[in-house]
Parts: C-alpha cells; sequence; structure tokens
C-alpha cells in the first residue's frame, strides 16, 4: 500500500466521521422543516445563516428539495437510521411543486413553494427539473416496487414533458418555461445527462438511457472544445459561444465534474470517451487548481491555498473569478478520483486526492459549527459567503462516496 493511499484512506475515515455523525445527525433534524412528529413535514431548510441557524426565508426552491430528497435516499440506502423516514417527508413536500396546466398534471413542476407548500413561481426551470429527475430516480431504489413505480412514473413524465415542451430546433433544451431568455446554458445539461444516467441505474432498462445518447452528442459539437480542451458555460441561442466575456468562461469544478460525467456515460454505454475527459481533466489541473509556487507568501492564509481550486477561468488559462466555493472543491474531488480509477500511473492523482480531501475537511468543516460548513473564501483566505446553502449537502454526498468507492477499489 502506498503512503497516499495511506493518507486516502485516513481522508475518507475522517470525511465518513463527520458526515454520518455530525452533518446528517443535523441536517435530520435542524436541517428539516416540521414538527417532533414529522420533522420534514415542511421538507427541507432553505438555508441557514452563516452563523448555522435556519435562515427562513418566505421561500423554498424545489432544486433544494430535490437535491435532500436524494441525500437522504442516499443516507437511507446506507443504513443510516432515521434517512428514510426524511425522504419520504420530503418526496410528499416535493410533489406539492407539481404543476398543473389545464386542470392536470403533464410532467412540469414549479421553481419555488412558499414554507407552507403553496406554489410561489410556477417558471419550470431546466436546471430544477433536471434535479427533481435525479432525486426521483434515487428515491425510487430506496423502499418497495410500488415507490420505485411511483417514482419512475413521475420521473419518465417529467423527462417527456421537457422533450415535448422545452426543446430547442437546435438541440438540447431552453433554460427555463416560460422562456425568460434564449441563450444557452451547458450546467442544467450536464445535470440532466446525470439525472438519465440515475434513473437507467434505477430501472436497468434501456429505454430510460436514450435520451443520454442526444445530451452527451450536445457536449460533443457544442460544449467541449477540442482546440483549447475546454467546457463552454454560456452560448447563443445557436449554441455558439456567447459574447464577450462569458463565451470565454470555464469553471474548473464543471470541468472535474465532466470526468466523472463522461465515465460513467461510458461505463452505461460502453462509448469511449476518454479523450475529452482527459482533455478537460488536465486543462482544469494546470489552469484551475493554484499551485505550491503561487502560493508561496508570509501570509499564512495565502500560503494555506495550495490545492485550492479556483471558481473561473478564461479558456486561455487566465483567472476570471478567483474565489473557492465548497462545491467546486468536491467536485474536484470526484474528478481526480475518477481520474485515478483508470490511470496507468494513479499515484499522482491519489496524493492530489489527499490534497484536496484535508483541504475540504480543515478549511470548509472544521471551522464551521457542528455539521455545517464554510460556503466560499476569497483570494486572500476570508470567509465571504453570507450563508450556508442547504443544496450544498449534494455535492458532499456525490464527492464522500466517489471517496469511499475508491477507497475501496485501490485497498
Amino acid at each position: 500500500m502506498t503512503t497516499s493511499l495511506e493518507e486516502l484512506i485516513a481522508v475518507r475515515d475522517r470525511f465518513q466521521q463527520w458526515l454520518f455523525e455530525q452533518a446528517f445527525p443535523f441536517w435530520a433534524t435542524t436541517g428539516c422543516d416540521g414538527d417532533q412528529t414529522d420533522p420534514a413535514r415542511l421538507g427541507a431548510q432553505e438555508h441557514l445563516t452563516r452563523s448555522g441557524v435556519p435562515a427562513l426565508p418566505p421561500f423554498k426552491r424545489v432544486r433544494v428539495q430535490a437535491r435532500q430528497l436524494f441525500v437522504f435516499s442516499w443516507a437511507a440506502l446506507q443504513g443510516y437510521t432515521e434517512a428514510a423516514q426524511r425522504a419520504e417527508s420530503i418526496f410528499r413536500f416535493l410533489l406539492r411543486a407539481r404543476r398543473e396546466d389545464h386542470g392536470a398534471w403533464h410532467g412540469a413542476w414549479g421553481r419555488q413553494l412558499s414554507r407552507a407548500g403553496e406554489m410561489l413561481d410556477p417558471t419550470a426551470d431546466l436546471y430544477d427539473l433536471a434535479f427533481v429527475v435525479f432525486a426521483l430516480a434515487w428515491y425510487g431504489r430506496l423502499q418497495n416496487d410500488s415507490s420505485v413505480r411511483e417514482s419512475v412514473f413521475y420521473a419518465r413524465k417529467t423527462l417527456a414533458w421537457i422533450d415535448q415542451e422545452m426543446s430547442r430546433p437546435e438541440g438540447g433544451f431552453f433554460n427555463s418555461l416560460p422562456k425568460e431568455n434564449e441563450e444557452g446554458q451547458q450546467n442544467p445539461h450536464m445535470h440532466l445527462l446525470e439525472a438519465v444516467l440515475a434513473l437507467y441505474q434505477t430501472t436497468g432498462e434501456k429505454k430510460d438511457l436514450d435520451r443520454a445518447h442526444a445530451l452527451y452528442d450536445l457536449f460533443n459539437t457544442r460544449f467541449y472544445d477540442k482546440q483549447t480542451g475546454t467546457l463552454g458555460e454560456y452560448f447563443t441561442p445557436h449554441w455558439q459561444p456567447a459574447a464577450g466575456q462569458a463565451g470565454q468562461r470555464v469553471e474548473p469544478g464543471h470541468h472535474f465534474e465532466w470526468v466523472w460525467l463522461l465515465q460513467a456515460y461510458q461505463q452505461a454505454t460502453g462509448i469511449y470517451t476518454r479523450p475529452q475527459a482527459e482533455a478537460l481533466y488536465h486543462f482544469a489541473r494546470r489552469y484551475g487548481v493554484v499551485s505550491p509556487t503561487e502560493s508561496q507568501s508570509d501570509d499564512s492564509q495565502i500560503a494555506s491555498q495550495v490545492g485550492l481550486v479556483r471558481y473561473a477561468v478564461s479558456r486561455q488559462g487566465s483567472v476570471l473569478k478567483e474565489t473557492f466555493r465548497l462545491w467546486v472543491q468536491t467536485e474536484t474531488l470526484r474528478g481526480v478520483l475518477t481520474h485515478a480509477s483508470y490511470a496507468d500511473n494513479p499515484e499522482s492523482d491519489l496524493a492530489f486526492a489527499v490534497i484536496v480531501g484535508n483541504n475540504i475537511l480543515n478549511r470548509y468543516f472544521a471551522p464551521a459549527p457542528l455539521g455545517r460548513w464554510i460556503e466560499e473564501y476569497d483570494h486572500q483566505g476570508n470567509i465571504i459567503a453570507d450563508r450556508i446553502p442547504t443544496s450544498s449537502m449534494y455535492h458532499i454526498v456525490t464527492a464522500y462516496d466517489s471517496l469511499n468507492k475508491a477507497v475501496e477499489g485501490f485497498v
């Protein structure tokens, strides 16, 4: 066993202890909204204040409820005692977001509910819908055949509605309906592919995998730029890079996320995705990560930033936004471990994964109240987030899941 693998096991063990002994107990109680009989009767909390207590805004985003449905479904599958009940309650609350058109539900979901579950914003948002499908896919794995059928029914009907109502003539989908703008975005399509793959993993039925091919083609022909090895974020209605800085912006966190996603697609379909994943990975490692030479400073705050991953850079690698969000670090961990799983010499990846994992544990988890985290730092190491978003639990859980599987695979 190599030193890096031993250190990675230590990171996994610390992460596991934090997640199951601190985070889940908090988010299954204070992080839910309800009463003693049913702590999640009104779903999950939207976000916390910076000090770590529920902020109680007058709205709840559907994407947050969907992400927490996934979190507790996953936790229940790992044997966490209270998670199944929380998932059931959040599922029932989420159903209130179904949007009826002409007196019936055809597959659309709104974007925001009130704290009590009334519809506040009936806009169908592609990003939200992707997470609804993703969460339903995971919830369907949780219980008996009837719950699987119910979840799969809702997921398939949602996807059919997206196909029918939100498809662009140029390929892909509109960001929202009613349309708020015509610009194309990479991010919701990435999560829609993730959701489709999750549904296929739940059902094992080929028809649930068919949509993945069109989304992969969109990545290959529109999002991914072979010349620079980068992933675009913002596009014109005809899927050309947007004008100005928006069209040059790339996010290393999404690069690492696609490394994982391309491998998941390859495993499900047998279609070889390694060249694109390699290009995205090496660009993000080269330009997205704070290197030891950049961190040389007498200021311990700045010097400790080695291994942190930036929010955004240009296609040429210049820094556009040097802040450090938690989700970027967790997706980096997931992508690096995915790359290590097929690399000829994974030692370098494992060593970097140890750095990323320790950054998450020491910089984001440790300074925060138990079971919570620091969401974002600026380039000088100052905390700049004014809240703790519940939505980050999705990134934390998927990062831990990848970490645990990687350790099991290498041991």
